[in-house]
């Protein structure tokens, strides 16, 4: 994969470099720090040059002689030593990229001069030369600040461009917009620009979004590259109005098949999307709208586009008015969650549930992952305990092993916040579920599964990989297993007489010669006696 435009932002520039983009307007106020600051005679020292340095690379000396070898070339010192036109175009290419390794300011204004020389002594008629001399001149700009005598120009740039009917050249023009965007524009230069950028985007993304396989790619990359900074970072420059547009366009092209919108441009929206949520820059509205778009996405067919789109599920249930940690409330002060924001939460939550059990085995994996802890974050756990236990018991369910590493981490979760005698007790109310399950091999090994998640001791909790492996097998290792887990749970959590009679009487109900749960009382009995002695 090529190098390619924007691998290095002009913030790290500027922040690589020891650049300080003042602008001309900035001068006046700032002349008196500067003379008293002594003039540096090296380049500045950065951590990326001093890398370089230490790898025995002198990056200044060769930028500085690729600089002043390219200007030669552009701008040749007399009119019979004209460069080819195919030479400039490429010097130009190769100036955008080589520019990214500048240490001076007076480098960029070299570059920033050069170009413009060049804009007014070439045919602008030369599209394959605009493509890459857009950008280099809005990337040039954007580091030495756009002050108001550069903006002006620039913008006049950038518009005709983007009216151009050469795709390469408004796609270098987008590209050359992220440039100028990173650097905080003037208010003046913003109210010029935005409102013929914002126009140019919701309308090309208006007609493609039902079809984005048939346009080019890179362009509806670069164009929802921008539109997701606008929103970001210039709110109140591009209005609610342009946001909700591009949300509802944003959803047209997620809710495509594969071969309406290729999987790059897929995953380019949810992550821009994520970030978007996480910069607290949408509308109420839009957020809704997004819940139910990640909720939808993650209930597609395709394992590595639901996948995808579980990430912005998640970040829409964090960031969104629902995120509450019932389980973990401190303060007296706090509202409880209303019973509405509890059920909707449910339902999503039922949404992973469902890809668990409808799911690839690596997605299965994936979701058991990140369950504990979700359901530890929105909810309750008496809300949870049911459809944890449910959902592992089930026939219907082909992932046992990892919904047994789900029940785990909720039951150890409870205990490390002081809940063990919740755990005790949906233990003792779930035995006799546990125990009509057939066959009596899985039985035993969820048991084994339960008792150990259960378990208060560290030694108990270390035998959970081994007894996940056994899953199904009924060997005697399997049942000294179940009698020794069941034993420990016995002995350790139940202390009241009357609860270990009701424990002792759900395996009396099942137990037959040769059965397990006959070993396990046989077992019990033994405990008794050695208890009385």
């Amino acid at each position: 994969m090529g190098y390619k435009l924007g691998q290095v932002s002009i913030h790290s520039v500027w922040l690589g470099n020891n650049i300080t983009p003042l602008r001309e307007e900035e001068w006046d106020e700032d002349e008196d720090d500067e003379s008293e600051i002594p003039a540096s005679s090296s380049p500045p020292s950065s951590p990326i040059n001093s890398r370089k340095h230490h790898a025995g690379v002198d990056i200044h000396s060769c930028s500085q002689f690729l600089l002043e070898l390219y200007t030669q070339w552009i701008l040749p010192s007399s009119p019979s030593k004209r460069t080819p036109v195919i030479l400039i175009s490429e010097v130009v290419r190769s100036l955008l990229a080589v520019s990214d390794l500048f240490t001076e300011r007076n480098q960029f204004e070299m570059m920033y001069t050069t170009l413009t020389e060049l804009r007014k002594m070439h045919p602008s008629e030369d599209e394959i030369l605009v493509q890459y001399l857009v950008p280099a001149t809005c990337k040039a700009a954007a580091v030495l600040g756009m002050d108001k005598a550069v903006a002006e120009p620039v913008s006049r740039l950038l518009e005709s461009t983007l009216r151009s009917t050469h795709m390469p050249s408004r796609v270098g023009a987008l590209h050359g917009l992220l440039y100028i965007l990173e650097c905080d524009l003037l208010d003046e230069t913003a109210k010029q620009l935005i409102p013929a950028v914002t126009e140019y985007l919701l309308s090309n993304l208006k007609g493609i979004a039902p079809c984005v396989n048939v346009h080019n790619q890179q362009h509806v990359l670069v164009m929802c590259a921008v539109a997701f900074y606008l929103i970001e970072n210039y709110p109140l420059d591009v209005g609610p109005e342009f946001s909700s547009g591009i949300i509802q366009m944003c959803g047209v092209m997620l809710s495509g098949s594969e071969e309406s919108t290729p999987s790059i441009i897929y995953h380019c929206i949810l992550r821009g999307l994520e970030r978007l949520l996480l910069s607290e820059q949408l509308s109420r509205l839009d957020s809704e709208s997004l819940v139910k778009l990640s909720v939808d996405r993650v209930n597609v067919q395709s394992p590595h586009r639901a996948m995808a789109a579980l990430g912005l599920m998640l970040t829409c249930m964090y960031t969104g008015k629902e995120k509450f940690s019932p389980g973990r409330v401190t303060d007296h002060n706090q509202a409880a969650p209303d019973t509405e924001s509890v059920i909707v939460a449910m339902e999503r939550v039922s949404v992973l549930f469902d890809r668990v059990r409808k799911g690839f085995p690596f997605e299965a994996r994936v979701v058991a992952r990140i369950l504990p802890q979700f359901l530890d974050d929105f909810f309750p756990p008496q809300d949870v305990m049911n459809k944890v236990i449910g959902e592992f018991l089930s026939n219907q369910q082909p992932y046992p092993q990892f919904m047994a590493t789900v029940v785990y981490k909720v039951f150890q979760t409870l205990h490390s916040t002081g809940q063990s005698s919740m755990v005790r007790d949906w233990v003792m109310l779930s035995l006799s579920n546990f125990t009509q399950r057939t066959p009596v091999a899985m039985a035993m090994w969820s048991l084994s599964c339960f008792f150990v998640s259960a378990s208060t001791s560290q030694w108990i909790s270390a035998l959970l990989p081994h007894v996940i492996s056994r899953m199904g097998k009924w060997e005697q290792v399997d049942i000294n297993l179940f009698c020794l887990v069941a034993i420990d749970f016995y002995r350790h959590q139940i202390d009241e007489e009357l609860d270990r009679r009701a424990f002792q009487s759900v395996f009396e109900v099942v137990a037959t010669p040769g059965s397990p749960y006959h070993r396990l009382l046989t077992c019990l009995r033994n405990v008794h006696k050695v208890t009385a002695c």
